[in-house]
């Protein structure tokens, strides 16, 4: 395929991941898949990780969840996020300032894409929001690369 594609993923889908949400979850497989074969270059912002346990801890063990985030290094790059992230943010005055932040993360390690669930958070986003599967659309219209027949194991 040549370069990997640069894709920041929202919380929302690290949600879907980790939490193995069953309607969304294997899309968020294919995501990893993506990762491990070099097809996308996955990123996330630092910040999510603690709304995602933050979230799942009502329902799994504290250790389950931190043993999924440390599992996840194999696959997941992490984006920091520093003072001049949350002013930035703050200033543009989005109505959702966690998508906004989000979207400054995207920004920052120059994100072709920025993938979530919820489109409609980034109406004021500078790069192209897809759907996990809408990116999958996407990626085997321009490469001929399919996930379509990922194993759901983890």
């Amino acid at each position: 395929m040549g370069r990997s594609m640069r894709v920041l993923v929202d919380t929302n889908v690290l949600i879907d991941y980790f939490g193995a949400q069953e309607q969304f979850y294997q899309d968020s497989v294919k995501l990893k898949a993506a990762a491990f074969f070099g097809d996308i270059d996955l990123w996330a912002a630092s910040h999510s990780f603690t709304d995602v346990f933050y979230i799942l801890n009502k329902e799994h063990k504290s250790r389950a969840i931190q043993d999924m985030f440390l599992s996840s290094k194999e696959f997941l790059n992490i984006c920091s996020v520093a003072p001049e992230d949350i002013y930035g943010s703050a200033q543009e005055k989005w109505s959702d300032f966690e998508d906004c932040l989000i979207h400054h993360c995207a920004l920052k390690v120059k994100a072709e894409y920025l993938i979530t669930r919820d489109a409609q958070g980034f109406t004021h986003a500078q790069i192209p929001c897809f759907t996990p599967a809408e990116l999958f659309e996407k990626l085997e219209k321009e490469t001929g690369v399919s996930y379509a027949e990922i194993d759901r194991n983890r």
